[in-house]
């Protein structure tokens, strides 16, 4: 598995610079957001991705589908649809899915919310199968069950795209959303054998929180508490073996020079993961 670096974790800073200063320091994976690529345009996009020799690991991200109909569901399988189509032109290999959450005030249930998500799945496999890229569901962590995703736990992300091709549908496993579950080793080892383990990312957990804001509140790999090494091992035994994305929102950090955004990564990532592969920064 080798280092790559997410963009949320230099959310400031525009794909150019930030692809060259992760370029410099000898990351060679970027996980890519849709707003940073609008910002430039795709084939400008491409050609910042070229000249820095950088390989896209994933993009993030659409859905948000559990919790809407009518107009509102058909806007956001649009934007999906235009999203896998930036992919395809990128070589970006999948695209993060988030469910979407219950709705606030909660006015469906869990299986109701699961159902919103499954159907528009489907609608989109004919979209993505015309693409070439994958669709990745997201669990995201309980608390934010009402307000972005009704899938929680690897387990019932592998039951809601149950059928679906595995080379279109698979799983997004982060760290922080998933370390609470006391199954994840083993639903970790079912996504690897079903073959719809697309992509991990670290971050890590503590308390008190950073900031206020839970979603934002994430730290570092192995500043915190959750135990990586662990849960990249069973990432690794499921047969993963692509880019480890650095993934952390922390508005302390987004404060920080660019630089030193990505070497305080690498060194992190170095520390939780051992073996990680991470290049020499360029002299």
């Amino acid at each position: 598995m080798r280092l790559s670096l997410n963009q949320a974790t230099t959310r400031p800073y525009g794909l150019a610079e930030t692809a060259r200063a992760a370029s410099a320091a000898g990351v060679r994976d970027i996980g890519l957001w849709l707003e940073s690529v609008a910002e430039v345009g795709t084939a400008e996009a491409g050609r910042i991705l070229r000249d820095t020799g950088m390989a896209p690991s994933s993009m993030s991200r659409v859905g948000f589908v559990a919790d809407k109909e009518g107009v509102e569901l058909e806007a956001a399988i649009d934007a999906s649809k235009r999203a896998l189509d930036v992919c395809a032109e990128l070589e970006v290999p999948y695209l993060a899915f988030i469910p979407g959450g219950l709705g606030a005030p909660v006015r469906q249930s869990t299986d109701a919310g699961e159902a919103r998500v499954r159907d528009a799945l489907e609608r989109l496999a004919p979209h993505a199968a015309g693409t070439g890229v994958a669709l990745a569901v997201e669990p995201l962590h309980p608390l934010q069950v009402c307000d972005r995703s009704v899938i929680s736990r690897v387990a019932q992300a592998l039951r809601v795209i149950e059928g679906l091709p595995a080379e279109r549908f698979g799983v997004l496993v982060d760290a922080w959303a998933t370390h609470w579950d006391p199954e994840l080793r083993e639903a970790i080892l079912l996504a690897g054998a079903q073959g719809r383990l697309r992509g991990y990312q670290i971050d890590d957990f503590v308390l008190p929180l950073p900031t206020p804001d839970y979603a934002n509140g994430r730290v570092m790999p192995g500043e915190g508490w959750i135990d990586l090494r662990s849960i990249s091992s069973w990432v690794a035994e499921a047969g993963y073996s692509g880019p480890v994305e650095v993934e952390v929102f922390n508005k302390d950090i987004w404060a920080l020079p660019l630089e030193e955004i990505i070497d305080r990564m690498r060194s992190s990532a170095a520390a939780s993961i051992p073996g990680i592969e991470i290049e020499e920064r360029a002299r």
